[in-house]
Order: C-alpha cells, then sequence, then structure tokens
C-alpha cells in the first residue's frame, strides 16, 4: 500500500486543538470532525440562555462530498524511496486539521464554525440598551 518513507530532522509545533490532529507514521485512516459556535458579546454578563448546536442549520446539513466522475489516470515513479525534510516549525494546527508525517491511504476532515456577534442596540441618545442585535455568519 506504501511506497515512500518520511525522513524528517525536526518538527516543532505551538499549539494543537479542537479535533485536530499531529499524525507521526503511516496510518491507514483518518476521521476529524470539529464543530464549534463563536459568540462574540460585548457585555460580560450572560442573562440569556446560550446556543445550542441544534438551533443553527449548519450543523444539522449533511456533510456533501463531491463525486468524481471523470476517469482518473495516474502514473507513478519513485525513483527515491525516501521523503526527507529538514526541520518543520508549525505555529498552530486547528480545527479539525490535520499535520501528517509518513503515509495515509484515506482521509475525511470536516469543521463547521458558526460565528455570532452580539452588539448592544443604541438608543437614540446615544447610550447603549440592554436588547442587543445579532449577526450571524455561517
Amino acid at each position: 500500500m506504501f511506497n515512500r518513507i518520511s525522513k524528517v530532522k525536526s518538527l516543532s509545533t505551538k499549539t494543537l486543538s479542537f479535533a485536530s490532529n499531529l499524525q507521526i507514521g503511516d496510518c491507514s485512516y483518518i476521521d476529524g470532525s470539529a464543530l464549534a459556535l463563536a459568540v462574540q458579546k460585548k457585555s460580560d454578563r450572560f442573562t440569556e440562555p446560550e446556543p445550542d448546536f441544534n438551533d443553527y442549520e449548519i450543523f444539522t446539513r449533511p456533510f456533501y462530498i463531491p463525486r468524481i466522475t471523470e476517469p482518473i489516470v495516474s502514473h507513478f515513479s519513485n525513483p527515491n524511496p525516501f521523503i526527507q525534510v529538514g526541520n518543520i516549525d508549525i505555529i498552530g494546527i486547528s480545527s479539525s486539521a490535520i499535520v501528517g508525517v509518513g503515509n495515509v491511504g484515506h482521509i475525511r476532515m470536516e469543521s463547521r464554525i458558526k460565528h455570532i456577534r452580539q452588539i448592544p442596540k443604541k438608543n437614540e441618545d446615544g447610550t447603549s440598551d440592554n436588547t442587543s442585535e445579532e449577526t450571524e455568519t455561517d
């Protein structure tokens, strides 16, 4: 199945978070998934009930994998069985991401993030109201 050997002198990463993967060595299958609600408020009080994943359609949509319909013809020539790298320095790996050193047969990764910004409404006199306007992005 695997025809190449990966050689890395050193690998350094500062942060690995939220369903991410640092895979060193060969692997047959990787399946990663991350769901996140990012709520930004201008208040330090949390009086309303917090949102739930099921409240937003982005988290309930089926995961779509496009199908390849055209024929693929590939030819490989590996005269040197080694992939050799010096130093790898990574600042951060996040939200269902993967860094792989080695061979991987199949990978399926999914990350769904809903950003919500709750901004206090301004009154006519310029003061802030206790109610808030909500803007959303997928």
